[in-house]
């Protein structure tokens, strides 16, 4: 999430700690969000329905868009009333319910706060959110739970498909809280994960641990941490797949038999997307990284916030970035295919 940490990330980027090589892939704007330019606007999540289409959760208002990337149209789906709490949205992450299937309605957890400005994090505010996509398209909103312990609601990951529960990382508390997305009920497994941010999970194979992979901002490392199937708790040490690097949210592809794979990282104001090819745990060390795409925003200056595989069989090796912050630009998405590199 950029906005907690803008100073930090605004120094470690002029020392210049990340300069890959020059990219490979031209980034392809997808989708601009309309009306008058708003230079402070970003898109802080991205999650891609089964049919293809984006959800982009807005961290400067308490919206979510909904863009569809066979066009490139996109519109408001949700917006949030001022006296519900919920000003700037944060991370959104599918979570598949028993009954799901059975009657085609597709659920989705999403995380918001209150930023009066940066660095600020309102008190008690952070909230859990459930948005429910019925078969006709229709979202409906419901309040999941109010977190006033908790300090901000960063990263979502679903845990243990179908399960209905989700993960949710708390940059603030350093933690990571495990959620019923039918009750609201949480526990928290993982402690002392300073520097968390965006948060992905592997799913275990029978037998094996699963896994959760982790930013920490102020090492800039991204690590996976095996972690039990039922609780959530940790089996064993971190293990980091990538260092050095400016980190906010990133896309997986991880090898489920060998736990091999890639990670494509957000950069956040190094304005680009970096892939790193680590290999399976335990972890060796820090994998091998290279650049995917760099000048997301067209106009040398801006930050990645977010990076997501399409689903649909045409774009299932297409990436989705969220850029935002670009100067004389609003937040807009756009559309890496690999097929480049």
């Amino acid at each position: 999430m950029r906005l907690l940490h803008t100073p930090l990330f605004a120094f470690l980027w002029a020392l210049g700690l990340t300069t890959p090589a020059a990219g490979t892939v031209t980034p392809t704007t997808l989708f601009t969000l309309p009306g008058p330019v708003k230079p402070s606007s970003w898109f802080e999540n991205l999650a891609v329905r089964p049919n293809g289409k984006i959800l982009a959760t807005r961290g400067d208002a308490p919206e979510i868009w909904q863009i569809n990337p066979a066009t490139g149209a996109g519109a408001l789906l949700v917006s949030l009333a001022p006296s519900t709490g919920a000003f700037n949205l944060t991370g959104i992450a599918q979570v598949h319910m028993a009954d799901d299937d059975d009657d085609g309605a597709e659920t989705y957890v999403f995380g918001s706060s209150y930023i009066p400005a940066p660095l600020q994090v309102e008190p008690g505010s952070a909230k859990v959110w459930k948005l429910e996509i019925g078969p006709s398209g229709t979202a409906t909103v419901s309040l999941l739970a109010a977190l006033p312990s908790a300090g901000f609601i960063n990263g979502i990951a679903e845990w243990r498909r179908p399960g209905g529960r989700v993960l949710l990382s708390d940059t603030e508390r350093a933690a990571v809280y495990l959620m019923d997305a039918s009750t609201g009920a949480f526990t928290t497994p993982l402690t002392n994960l300073t520097g968390i941010n965006g948060i992905r999970t592997v799913r275990p194979k029978a037998g094996s641990p699963g896994y959760l992979y982790r930013v920490d901002f102020f090492s800039l490392t991204l690590s996976r941490i095996p972690i039990d199937t039922a609780t959530a708790t940790a089996l064993g040490p971190a293990q980091v797949v990538a260092d050095n690097q400016l980190i906010d949210d990133f896309a997986l592809a991880v090898n489920k038999h060998t736990g091999a794979g890639a990670a494509y990282l957000g950069t956040m104001y190094d304005n680009s997307v970096v892939r790193v090819v680590f290999g399976p745990p335990p972890s060796a060390g820090p994998g091998v990284k290279t650049l995917v795409a760099g000048n997301l925003t067209g106009t040398g200056v801006g930050l990645c916030t977010v990076v997501v595989f399409g689903r649909r069989p045409q774009d299932r090796d297409v990436l989705y970035a969220a850029v935002g912050q670009g100067g004389s630009e609003s937040a807009k998405i756009v559309k890496l295919d690999l097929s480049q590199l």
